[in-house]
């Protein structure tokens, strides 16, 4: 038999359990403070073993300098130093990135588990509480914990990226049909060589598109500033003859390299231009210093097969988004 007492203890208990849910989150919110844009940013960016530079204040800008929006960074601060962050962009009530933002990324001090944990809970709610749907966030391929944002709600795609280590890299890393294509190559005396001039290599990435009936990703305006990064971007050409056949853009911070944009003549197809263009480019960032290369996403079949047979390994990476209950049921419907 229910009495009308039991029932009112019942009601007790669940209101206790409701208040025991605020008082951990008031106490995750109160251990971490959500700062945007904090001054020291790009130092604590700059310092981490695993940087990004789709971080870095210098890239955000570019962007915003091409593209409608706004991007900022968000800290998670304790006793004033950062220990999370991540590298946003907000259109209106919206977190959503902009083309060139290959990854939105999440970054990381060392941290424990549990405060990793706490962290997360607490950028997960403020996001939550600041905007209505975030879109698309990447938890980089060093950053695979993220328990915190599932639990407040987050969804998650697993994505993949391609790493190759270049402290031991060299010619026998390369699977054996791509390494006879390097040769044939080398044997076109194609040259390759840094350049900071993008004008001539912009009907190059044009035609790669077209020649795939695809829209390129990239804007003309943003594709002619990339040089404006200055130390943190190299851009390479392939030649024959002082005859342009192709080129790649390569993004760099820390110990990494970034493999970004690209493109090649047909002529550079049939010749081999690309995997000599990328071997040499691989070697020449092992030469100095670069300790592993991003191949920025394998998610498509036919780039997965050119970016792995460089012996690189396929390695994950989330994109985490969150929706409104509201706009989950709608789109149910």
């Amino acid at each position: 038999m229910v009495t009308a007492a039991s029932d009112h203890h019942k009601h007790l208990k669940l209101t206790f359990d409701e208040l025991l849910f605020f008082a951990k989150l008031i106490t995750v919110m109160a251990k971490f403070e959500i700062v945007e844009n904090h001054p020291k940013w790009d130092q604590f960016v700059e310092n981490l073993e695993c940087p990004s530079p789709f971080a870095t204040s210098s890239f955000l800008k570019l962007v915003d300098s091409c593209y409608h929006g706004q991007s900022f960074t968000l800290s998670v601060v304790s006793s004033g130093n950062i220990f999370m962050g991540a590298a946003l962009r907000k259109v209106g009530k919206h977190i959503r990135p902009a083309p060139p933002m290959t990854y939105m990324p999440l970054v990381y001090d060392h941290l424990n588990h549990r405060t990793l944990l706490d962290a997360q809970i607490a950028l997960a709610e403020y996001l939550k509480k600041n905007f209505s749907v975030i879109h698309y966030i990447s938890a980089t391929n060093f950053f695979q914990d993220v328990r915190g944002f599932q639990r407040e709600g987050f969804g998650m795609q697993v994505l993949y990226t391609a790493l190759s280590d270049l402290t031991d890299f060299g010619i026998m890393k390369v699977e054996q049909k791509q390494r006879n294509t390097i040769y044939k190559a080398q044997r076109e005396n194609i040259t390759v060589e840094e350049t900071t001039d993008m004008e001539p290599l912009w009907d190059i990435y044009i035609s790669t598109f077209d020649r795939k009936s695809i829209e390129p990703p990239y804007s003309k305006d943003f594709f002619l500033a990339l040089p404006q990064l200055g130390e943190k971007v190299k851009i390479y050409t392939a030649k024959k003859d002082e005859q342009l056949l192709g080129f790649a853009a390569i993004l760099l911070q820390g110990k990494g390299a970034y493999y970004y944009v690209s493109g090649n003549t047909p002529k550079g197809l049939s010749l081999g231009t690309s995997p000599l263009l990328m071997f040499t480019i691989l070697e020449k960032l092992k030469s100095e210093g670069y300790l592993y290369f991003d191949w920025c996403a394998i998610n498509l079949p036919r780039l997965a097969n050119f970016k792995l047979s460089f012996g690189g390994k396929a390695v994950p990476y989330f994109a985490l988004y969150y929706e409104p209950k509201w706009l989950r049921m709608l789109r149910a419907r």
